[in-house]
C-alpha cells in the first residue's frame, strides 16, 4: 500500500495517497479528506441501535503541516463527524503538535501526538485497526512532550503525557476525542494524568523495506478520581515483531494492561468507562491482547489495473482481548479486506469483519468490551471511500 508522508510529517501519521496533491504555501502543506462508507451489518435486523443504511458520512478532515527546511516542524489535523443515527455532529482534534528534529539530537515534539506504544503508526492493516485501539493501546493520541532519536539499527522513544487529548465539540459529557481514553461518563469520574512511555526497536528493514522488527514498550501512569480526590495508577506492556521481505508483511503484537482505580466505595473495580467519537462505553479493567496481520502488495500486471490503480493490497487482521475476570468473555476482532489506491484523488478500504463481544462489530455496544455477555459472531461488510486533497 503506497501511502505519500509528506516532508516531516510521517511520524505524524499524515499519511495521503500516493497521489495526493497537497498544497504547499511556503514551509506549510495544506490537505485534507472526505470520506464515506458503504456498509452491510448482520445485526440490523434483530436490532433497533441503529437504522438500516446502505451508505453513510464518515468523517471530513483538515490538514497542515509545517516543514521550515531548517528542523522546525509541525502538524495538525481536524476532523469533523456526522452520525445519521443519532442526529447529531462531533468534532476534535486528531492531532496537533510543533516539534524540531536534528540527524544528532533526535527529534522533539511537543502537544498532541501519538503515544509511542507497540507497532506504530498501527498494528493492523485495515479500516477498523485491531482490538487495541478501541482500548486505547494503538494509534492512541494524548498531550505531552517525547523525544525519538535512531542509532544505527536501534531506535528509542521516550515520552511523558500530561493528560489525553481532551474533550471537544459533542453531545456526550467526556467522551469527543479521537482515541480511547478514560473519561468522565456513565457514573465514573476518572481521568489520565503523568503517563510515561518507553518503547524501543530494533530493525533491519532497510532501504529496500525488508527485514525484521523487534520492539519493547512500557507505559505508566496516574489516574485521577475527582470524587476520592486519590489517583489510581495503570500499568500496559507490549512486545512486537515486524518481518518484510518482498510484497509480504507480518505483524505480531502481544499486550497486556491493568488499570487499578481509587474510585467512591461501590464502585466496580473490574471495568474502566473508556470513550471516543462522542460515544462512551465499558471496558475490561484488566486485560490481555494478541493481535496479527498479514498483508500481501498484489502485482499490477493487468492493464486495467494499472490505469486505475497505483497500488493495491490484500490483508487479514485477527486480534483477541481476553479478560482477567472469569466473569467476562473474550472479545474477538477479524477483518479480511483490500486496499485500493486509486489514480486520482481516492482511496478505499473494502472490509468484512466478523466480531464476537465487539463493541462496533454487533448490537451490544455498552459492555461487549467488558462483560460481553457470549454474543453471536457478527459481520459487517464495509467500502471505506476517501476523497484527498
Amino acid at each position: 500500500m503506497r501511502l505519500l508522508c509528506v516532508s516531516g510529517l510521517a511520524l505524524a501519521g499524515l499519511c495521503a495517497p500516493a497521489h495526493a496533491q497537497l498544497v504547499e504555501i511556503g514551509p506549510l502543506d495544506l490537505g485534507g479528506a472526505i470520506r464515506v462508507n458503504v456498509l452491510d451489518k448482520s445485526w440490523e435486523t434483530r436490532s433497533n441501535r441503529f437504522p438500516r443504511a446502505d451508505a453513510e458520512f464518515d468523517t471530513a478532515r483538515f490538514d497542515l503541516g509545517l516543514d521550515t527546511g531548517t528542523g522546525l516542524i509541525g502538524s495538525a489535523q481536524w476532523r469533523v463527524y456526522y452520525y445519521d443515527e443519532t442526529e447529531r455532529f462531533t468534532s476534535f482534534p486528531h492531532h496537533a503538535w510543533l516539534g524540531f528534529e536534528n540527524e544528532r539530537l533526535g527529534t522533539v515534539k511537543a502537544g498532541i501526538q501519538q503515544v509511542p506504544f507497540g507497532l506504530t503508526p498501527y498494528a493492523a492493516n485495515s479500516y477498523f485497526f485491531s482490538i487495541a485501539y478501541y482500548v486505547g493501546l494503538e494509534d492512541d493520541y494524548d498531550l505531552g512532550l517525547s523525544w525519538s532519536q535512531r542509532q544505527g539499527d536501534w531506535t528509542l522513544d521516550l515520552a511523558y503525557f500530561l493528560a489525553d487529548e481532551g474533550d471537544w465539540a459533542g453531545e456526550s459529557q467526556d467522551s469527543a476525542r479521537y482515541s480511547y481514553d478514560l473519561v468522565d461518563e456513565l457514573g465514573r469520574t476518572d481521568s489520565e494524568t503523568g503517563q510515561l512511555n518507553l518503547r524501543t526497536t530494533w530493525s533491519s528493514i532497510g532501504e529496500d523495506s525488508n527485514g525484521l522488527e523487534l520492539g519493547v514498550s512500557l507505559q505508566a501512569g496516574l489516574i485521577a478520581n475527582e470524587v476520592t480526590d486519590d489517583d489510581g495508577h495503570h500499568l500496559a506492556g507490549a512486545v512486537h515483531a515486524r518481518w518484510r521481505h518482498d510484497r509480504f508483511e507480518a505483524k505480531l503484537q502481544a499486550t497486556a494492561y491493568d488499570y487499578a482505580l481509587e474510585s467512591p466505595p461501590g464502585a466496580r473495580d473490574d471495568v474502566v468507562v473508556m470513550g471516543a467519537y462522542d460515544f462512551p462505553y465499558e471496558v475490561a479493567a484488566d486485560g490481555r491482547i494478541w493481535s496479527a496481520a498479514l498483508s500481501y502488495d498484489v502485482p499490477l500486471t493487468r492493464n486495467w489495473m494499472t490505469r486505475w490503480l497505483d497500488s493495491l493490497t490484500v490483508y487479514e487482521d485477527f486480534s483477541v482481548l481476553t479478560k482477567s475476570s472469569g466473569d467476562f468473555d473474550a472479545s474477538y476482532h477479524n477483518v479480511l479486506g483490500a486496499a485500493f489506491d486509486v489514480k486520482g484523488p481516492f482511496f478505499i478500504y473494502a472490509d468484512f469483519a466478523a466480531g464476537k463481544n465487539n463493541a462496533w462489530i454487533g448490537p451490544n455496544f455498552s459492555d461487549a468490551l467488558a462483560g460481553g455477555g457470549a454474543g453471536e459472531w457478527e459481520r459487517r461488510i464495509n467500502i471505506n471511500i476517501g476523497a484527498y486533497f
